[in-house]
Order: C-alpha cells, then structure tokens, then sequence
C-alpha cells in the first residue's frame, strides 16, 4: 500500500483512528499508538492538560539568534522558546558527540574524526528548527514540550546507539592493554559503519 499523502511513498505505518497508510515522515506516534497528520491534532489537544505548552507569540528574534548563532550551544535556543525537554536532549547529544569523538582519538582512532565532523550538523540542525519552531509560535500555535520525534529517530536507530556505545567501552576497558585490539578495531569500525549505511539506504520498509 502507498502512503495516502506521497502516493510515490510505500506505506509502513497505518493510522489508528482512520486506518490510513502512511509513510514514515506522515507517522505521528502518540503514547505508542500511530496517527496521521489529521488524526493527531485532537490527540494532542486532550493532552495539552498533561504536556506544558508554550503559546506566547513574541519571540524575540534576536534574543533567538544570541542563543543559537552567538553562543552557538544547542539547546540553550530550546530553552529560551520554553521546551526544555527538547533543549535538554540537543545539549545531550551535542556534548556527547564531543565526548565520543575525544574518546576515540586518544585512544588512536581516526574514526573519532566522524564525531567531531557531526557537531557543525547538530548546530545547524538545532538553529534551522528553532527559527522553525519560531515562525510555529509568532503565528499562534500552541507548541508542546514534547520529544515525541526526537523519541521515534531513537528507537528506529537504537540498535547503531547501543553498538556505538559498547564500542567505546570496549576501547575505555581493553585500550591501554591490548594495542593490538585498537589496532584490528580501527580497521572494523569504518568498514562496520560503510556496510551499516549501505544496509541503511537499501533497506526496503516491510509491507503490512
């Protein structure tokens, strides 16, 4: 089945209020149900009770563009419009990056280039979205504090975070004894990573 809104888009997901076939990027999951685009909107409307919302429609601009260009410290921008939640996890992961990719090279890897190569994008992303988000509040609508989509990309990807994650504490626990690990690992690791995106970009979602 094809996704009702791109009908070029194989359907992976359906919608469970209208039983509609969706794409990836029109799925909505709320409390771990799925919804569309028009399903979703009075989901998130008995919710707003239980999730805090930011409504007010004077932004400042500049003060916007101080916490993400000047200061340049993704989440800080977030936590100005009011969504903590989501400034929180963009500092998590913008400092997190920085700790991995440190890790790697003092213990030889070049593959702690990558990291260091992903800060400048997670800084770009986090100052598009919050003029975004911006542009979302000045023309009145009520934004959640919500990271339902930051929660979705995780889950879908939780299996390359985990292995990433235990990579590194193999290289923390058998570094300084075994060189010849670091040795064979640094030749892995890249390949690893250029069949997980090969699998990635080839991967055909399942029909259901």
């Amino acid at each position: 089945m094809q996704c009702k809104n791109h009908p070029g888009e194989n359907g992976v997901n359906t919608c469970n209020q209208c039983g509609s076939w969706l794409c990836e990027s029109c799925t909505f999951e709320r409390n771990g149900r799925m919804f569309c685009h028009n399903c979703v909107a009075p989901v998130e409307a008995t919710s707003h009770s239980s999730v805090p919302a930011y409504s007010r429609q004077n932004v400042s601009w500049g003060l916007l563009f101080l916490f993400s260009v000047v200061i340049m410290i993704p989440g800080l921008n977030y936590m100005y419009m009011g969504l903590i939640k989501r400034g929180l996890l963009a500092m998590i992961a913008f400092f997190g990056t920085i700790y991995m990719g440190i890790q790697l090279s003092m213990n030889g890897f070049g593959f702690g280039i990558i990291f260091f190569l992903a800060i400048p994008i997670i800084i770009c992303v986090s100052i598009f979205d919050g003029f975004r988000i911006r542009r979302r509040i000045n023309a009145g609508e009520v934004i959640t504090d919500n990271v339902d989509d930051i929660i979705a990309f995780v889950r879908r990807y939780r299996s390359v975070i985990v292995g990433l994650l235990l990579v590194l504490v193999a290289i923390n626990i058998f570094g300084s004894i075994a060189p010849g690990i670091i040795r064979v690992l640094r030749n892995l690791v890249p390949i690893m990573l250029v069949l997980w995106v090969i699998l990635t970009v080839f991967d055909k979602p399942k029909k259901k």
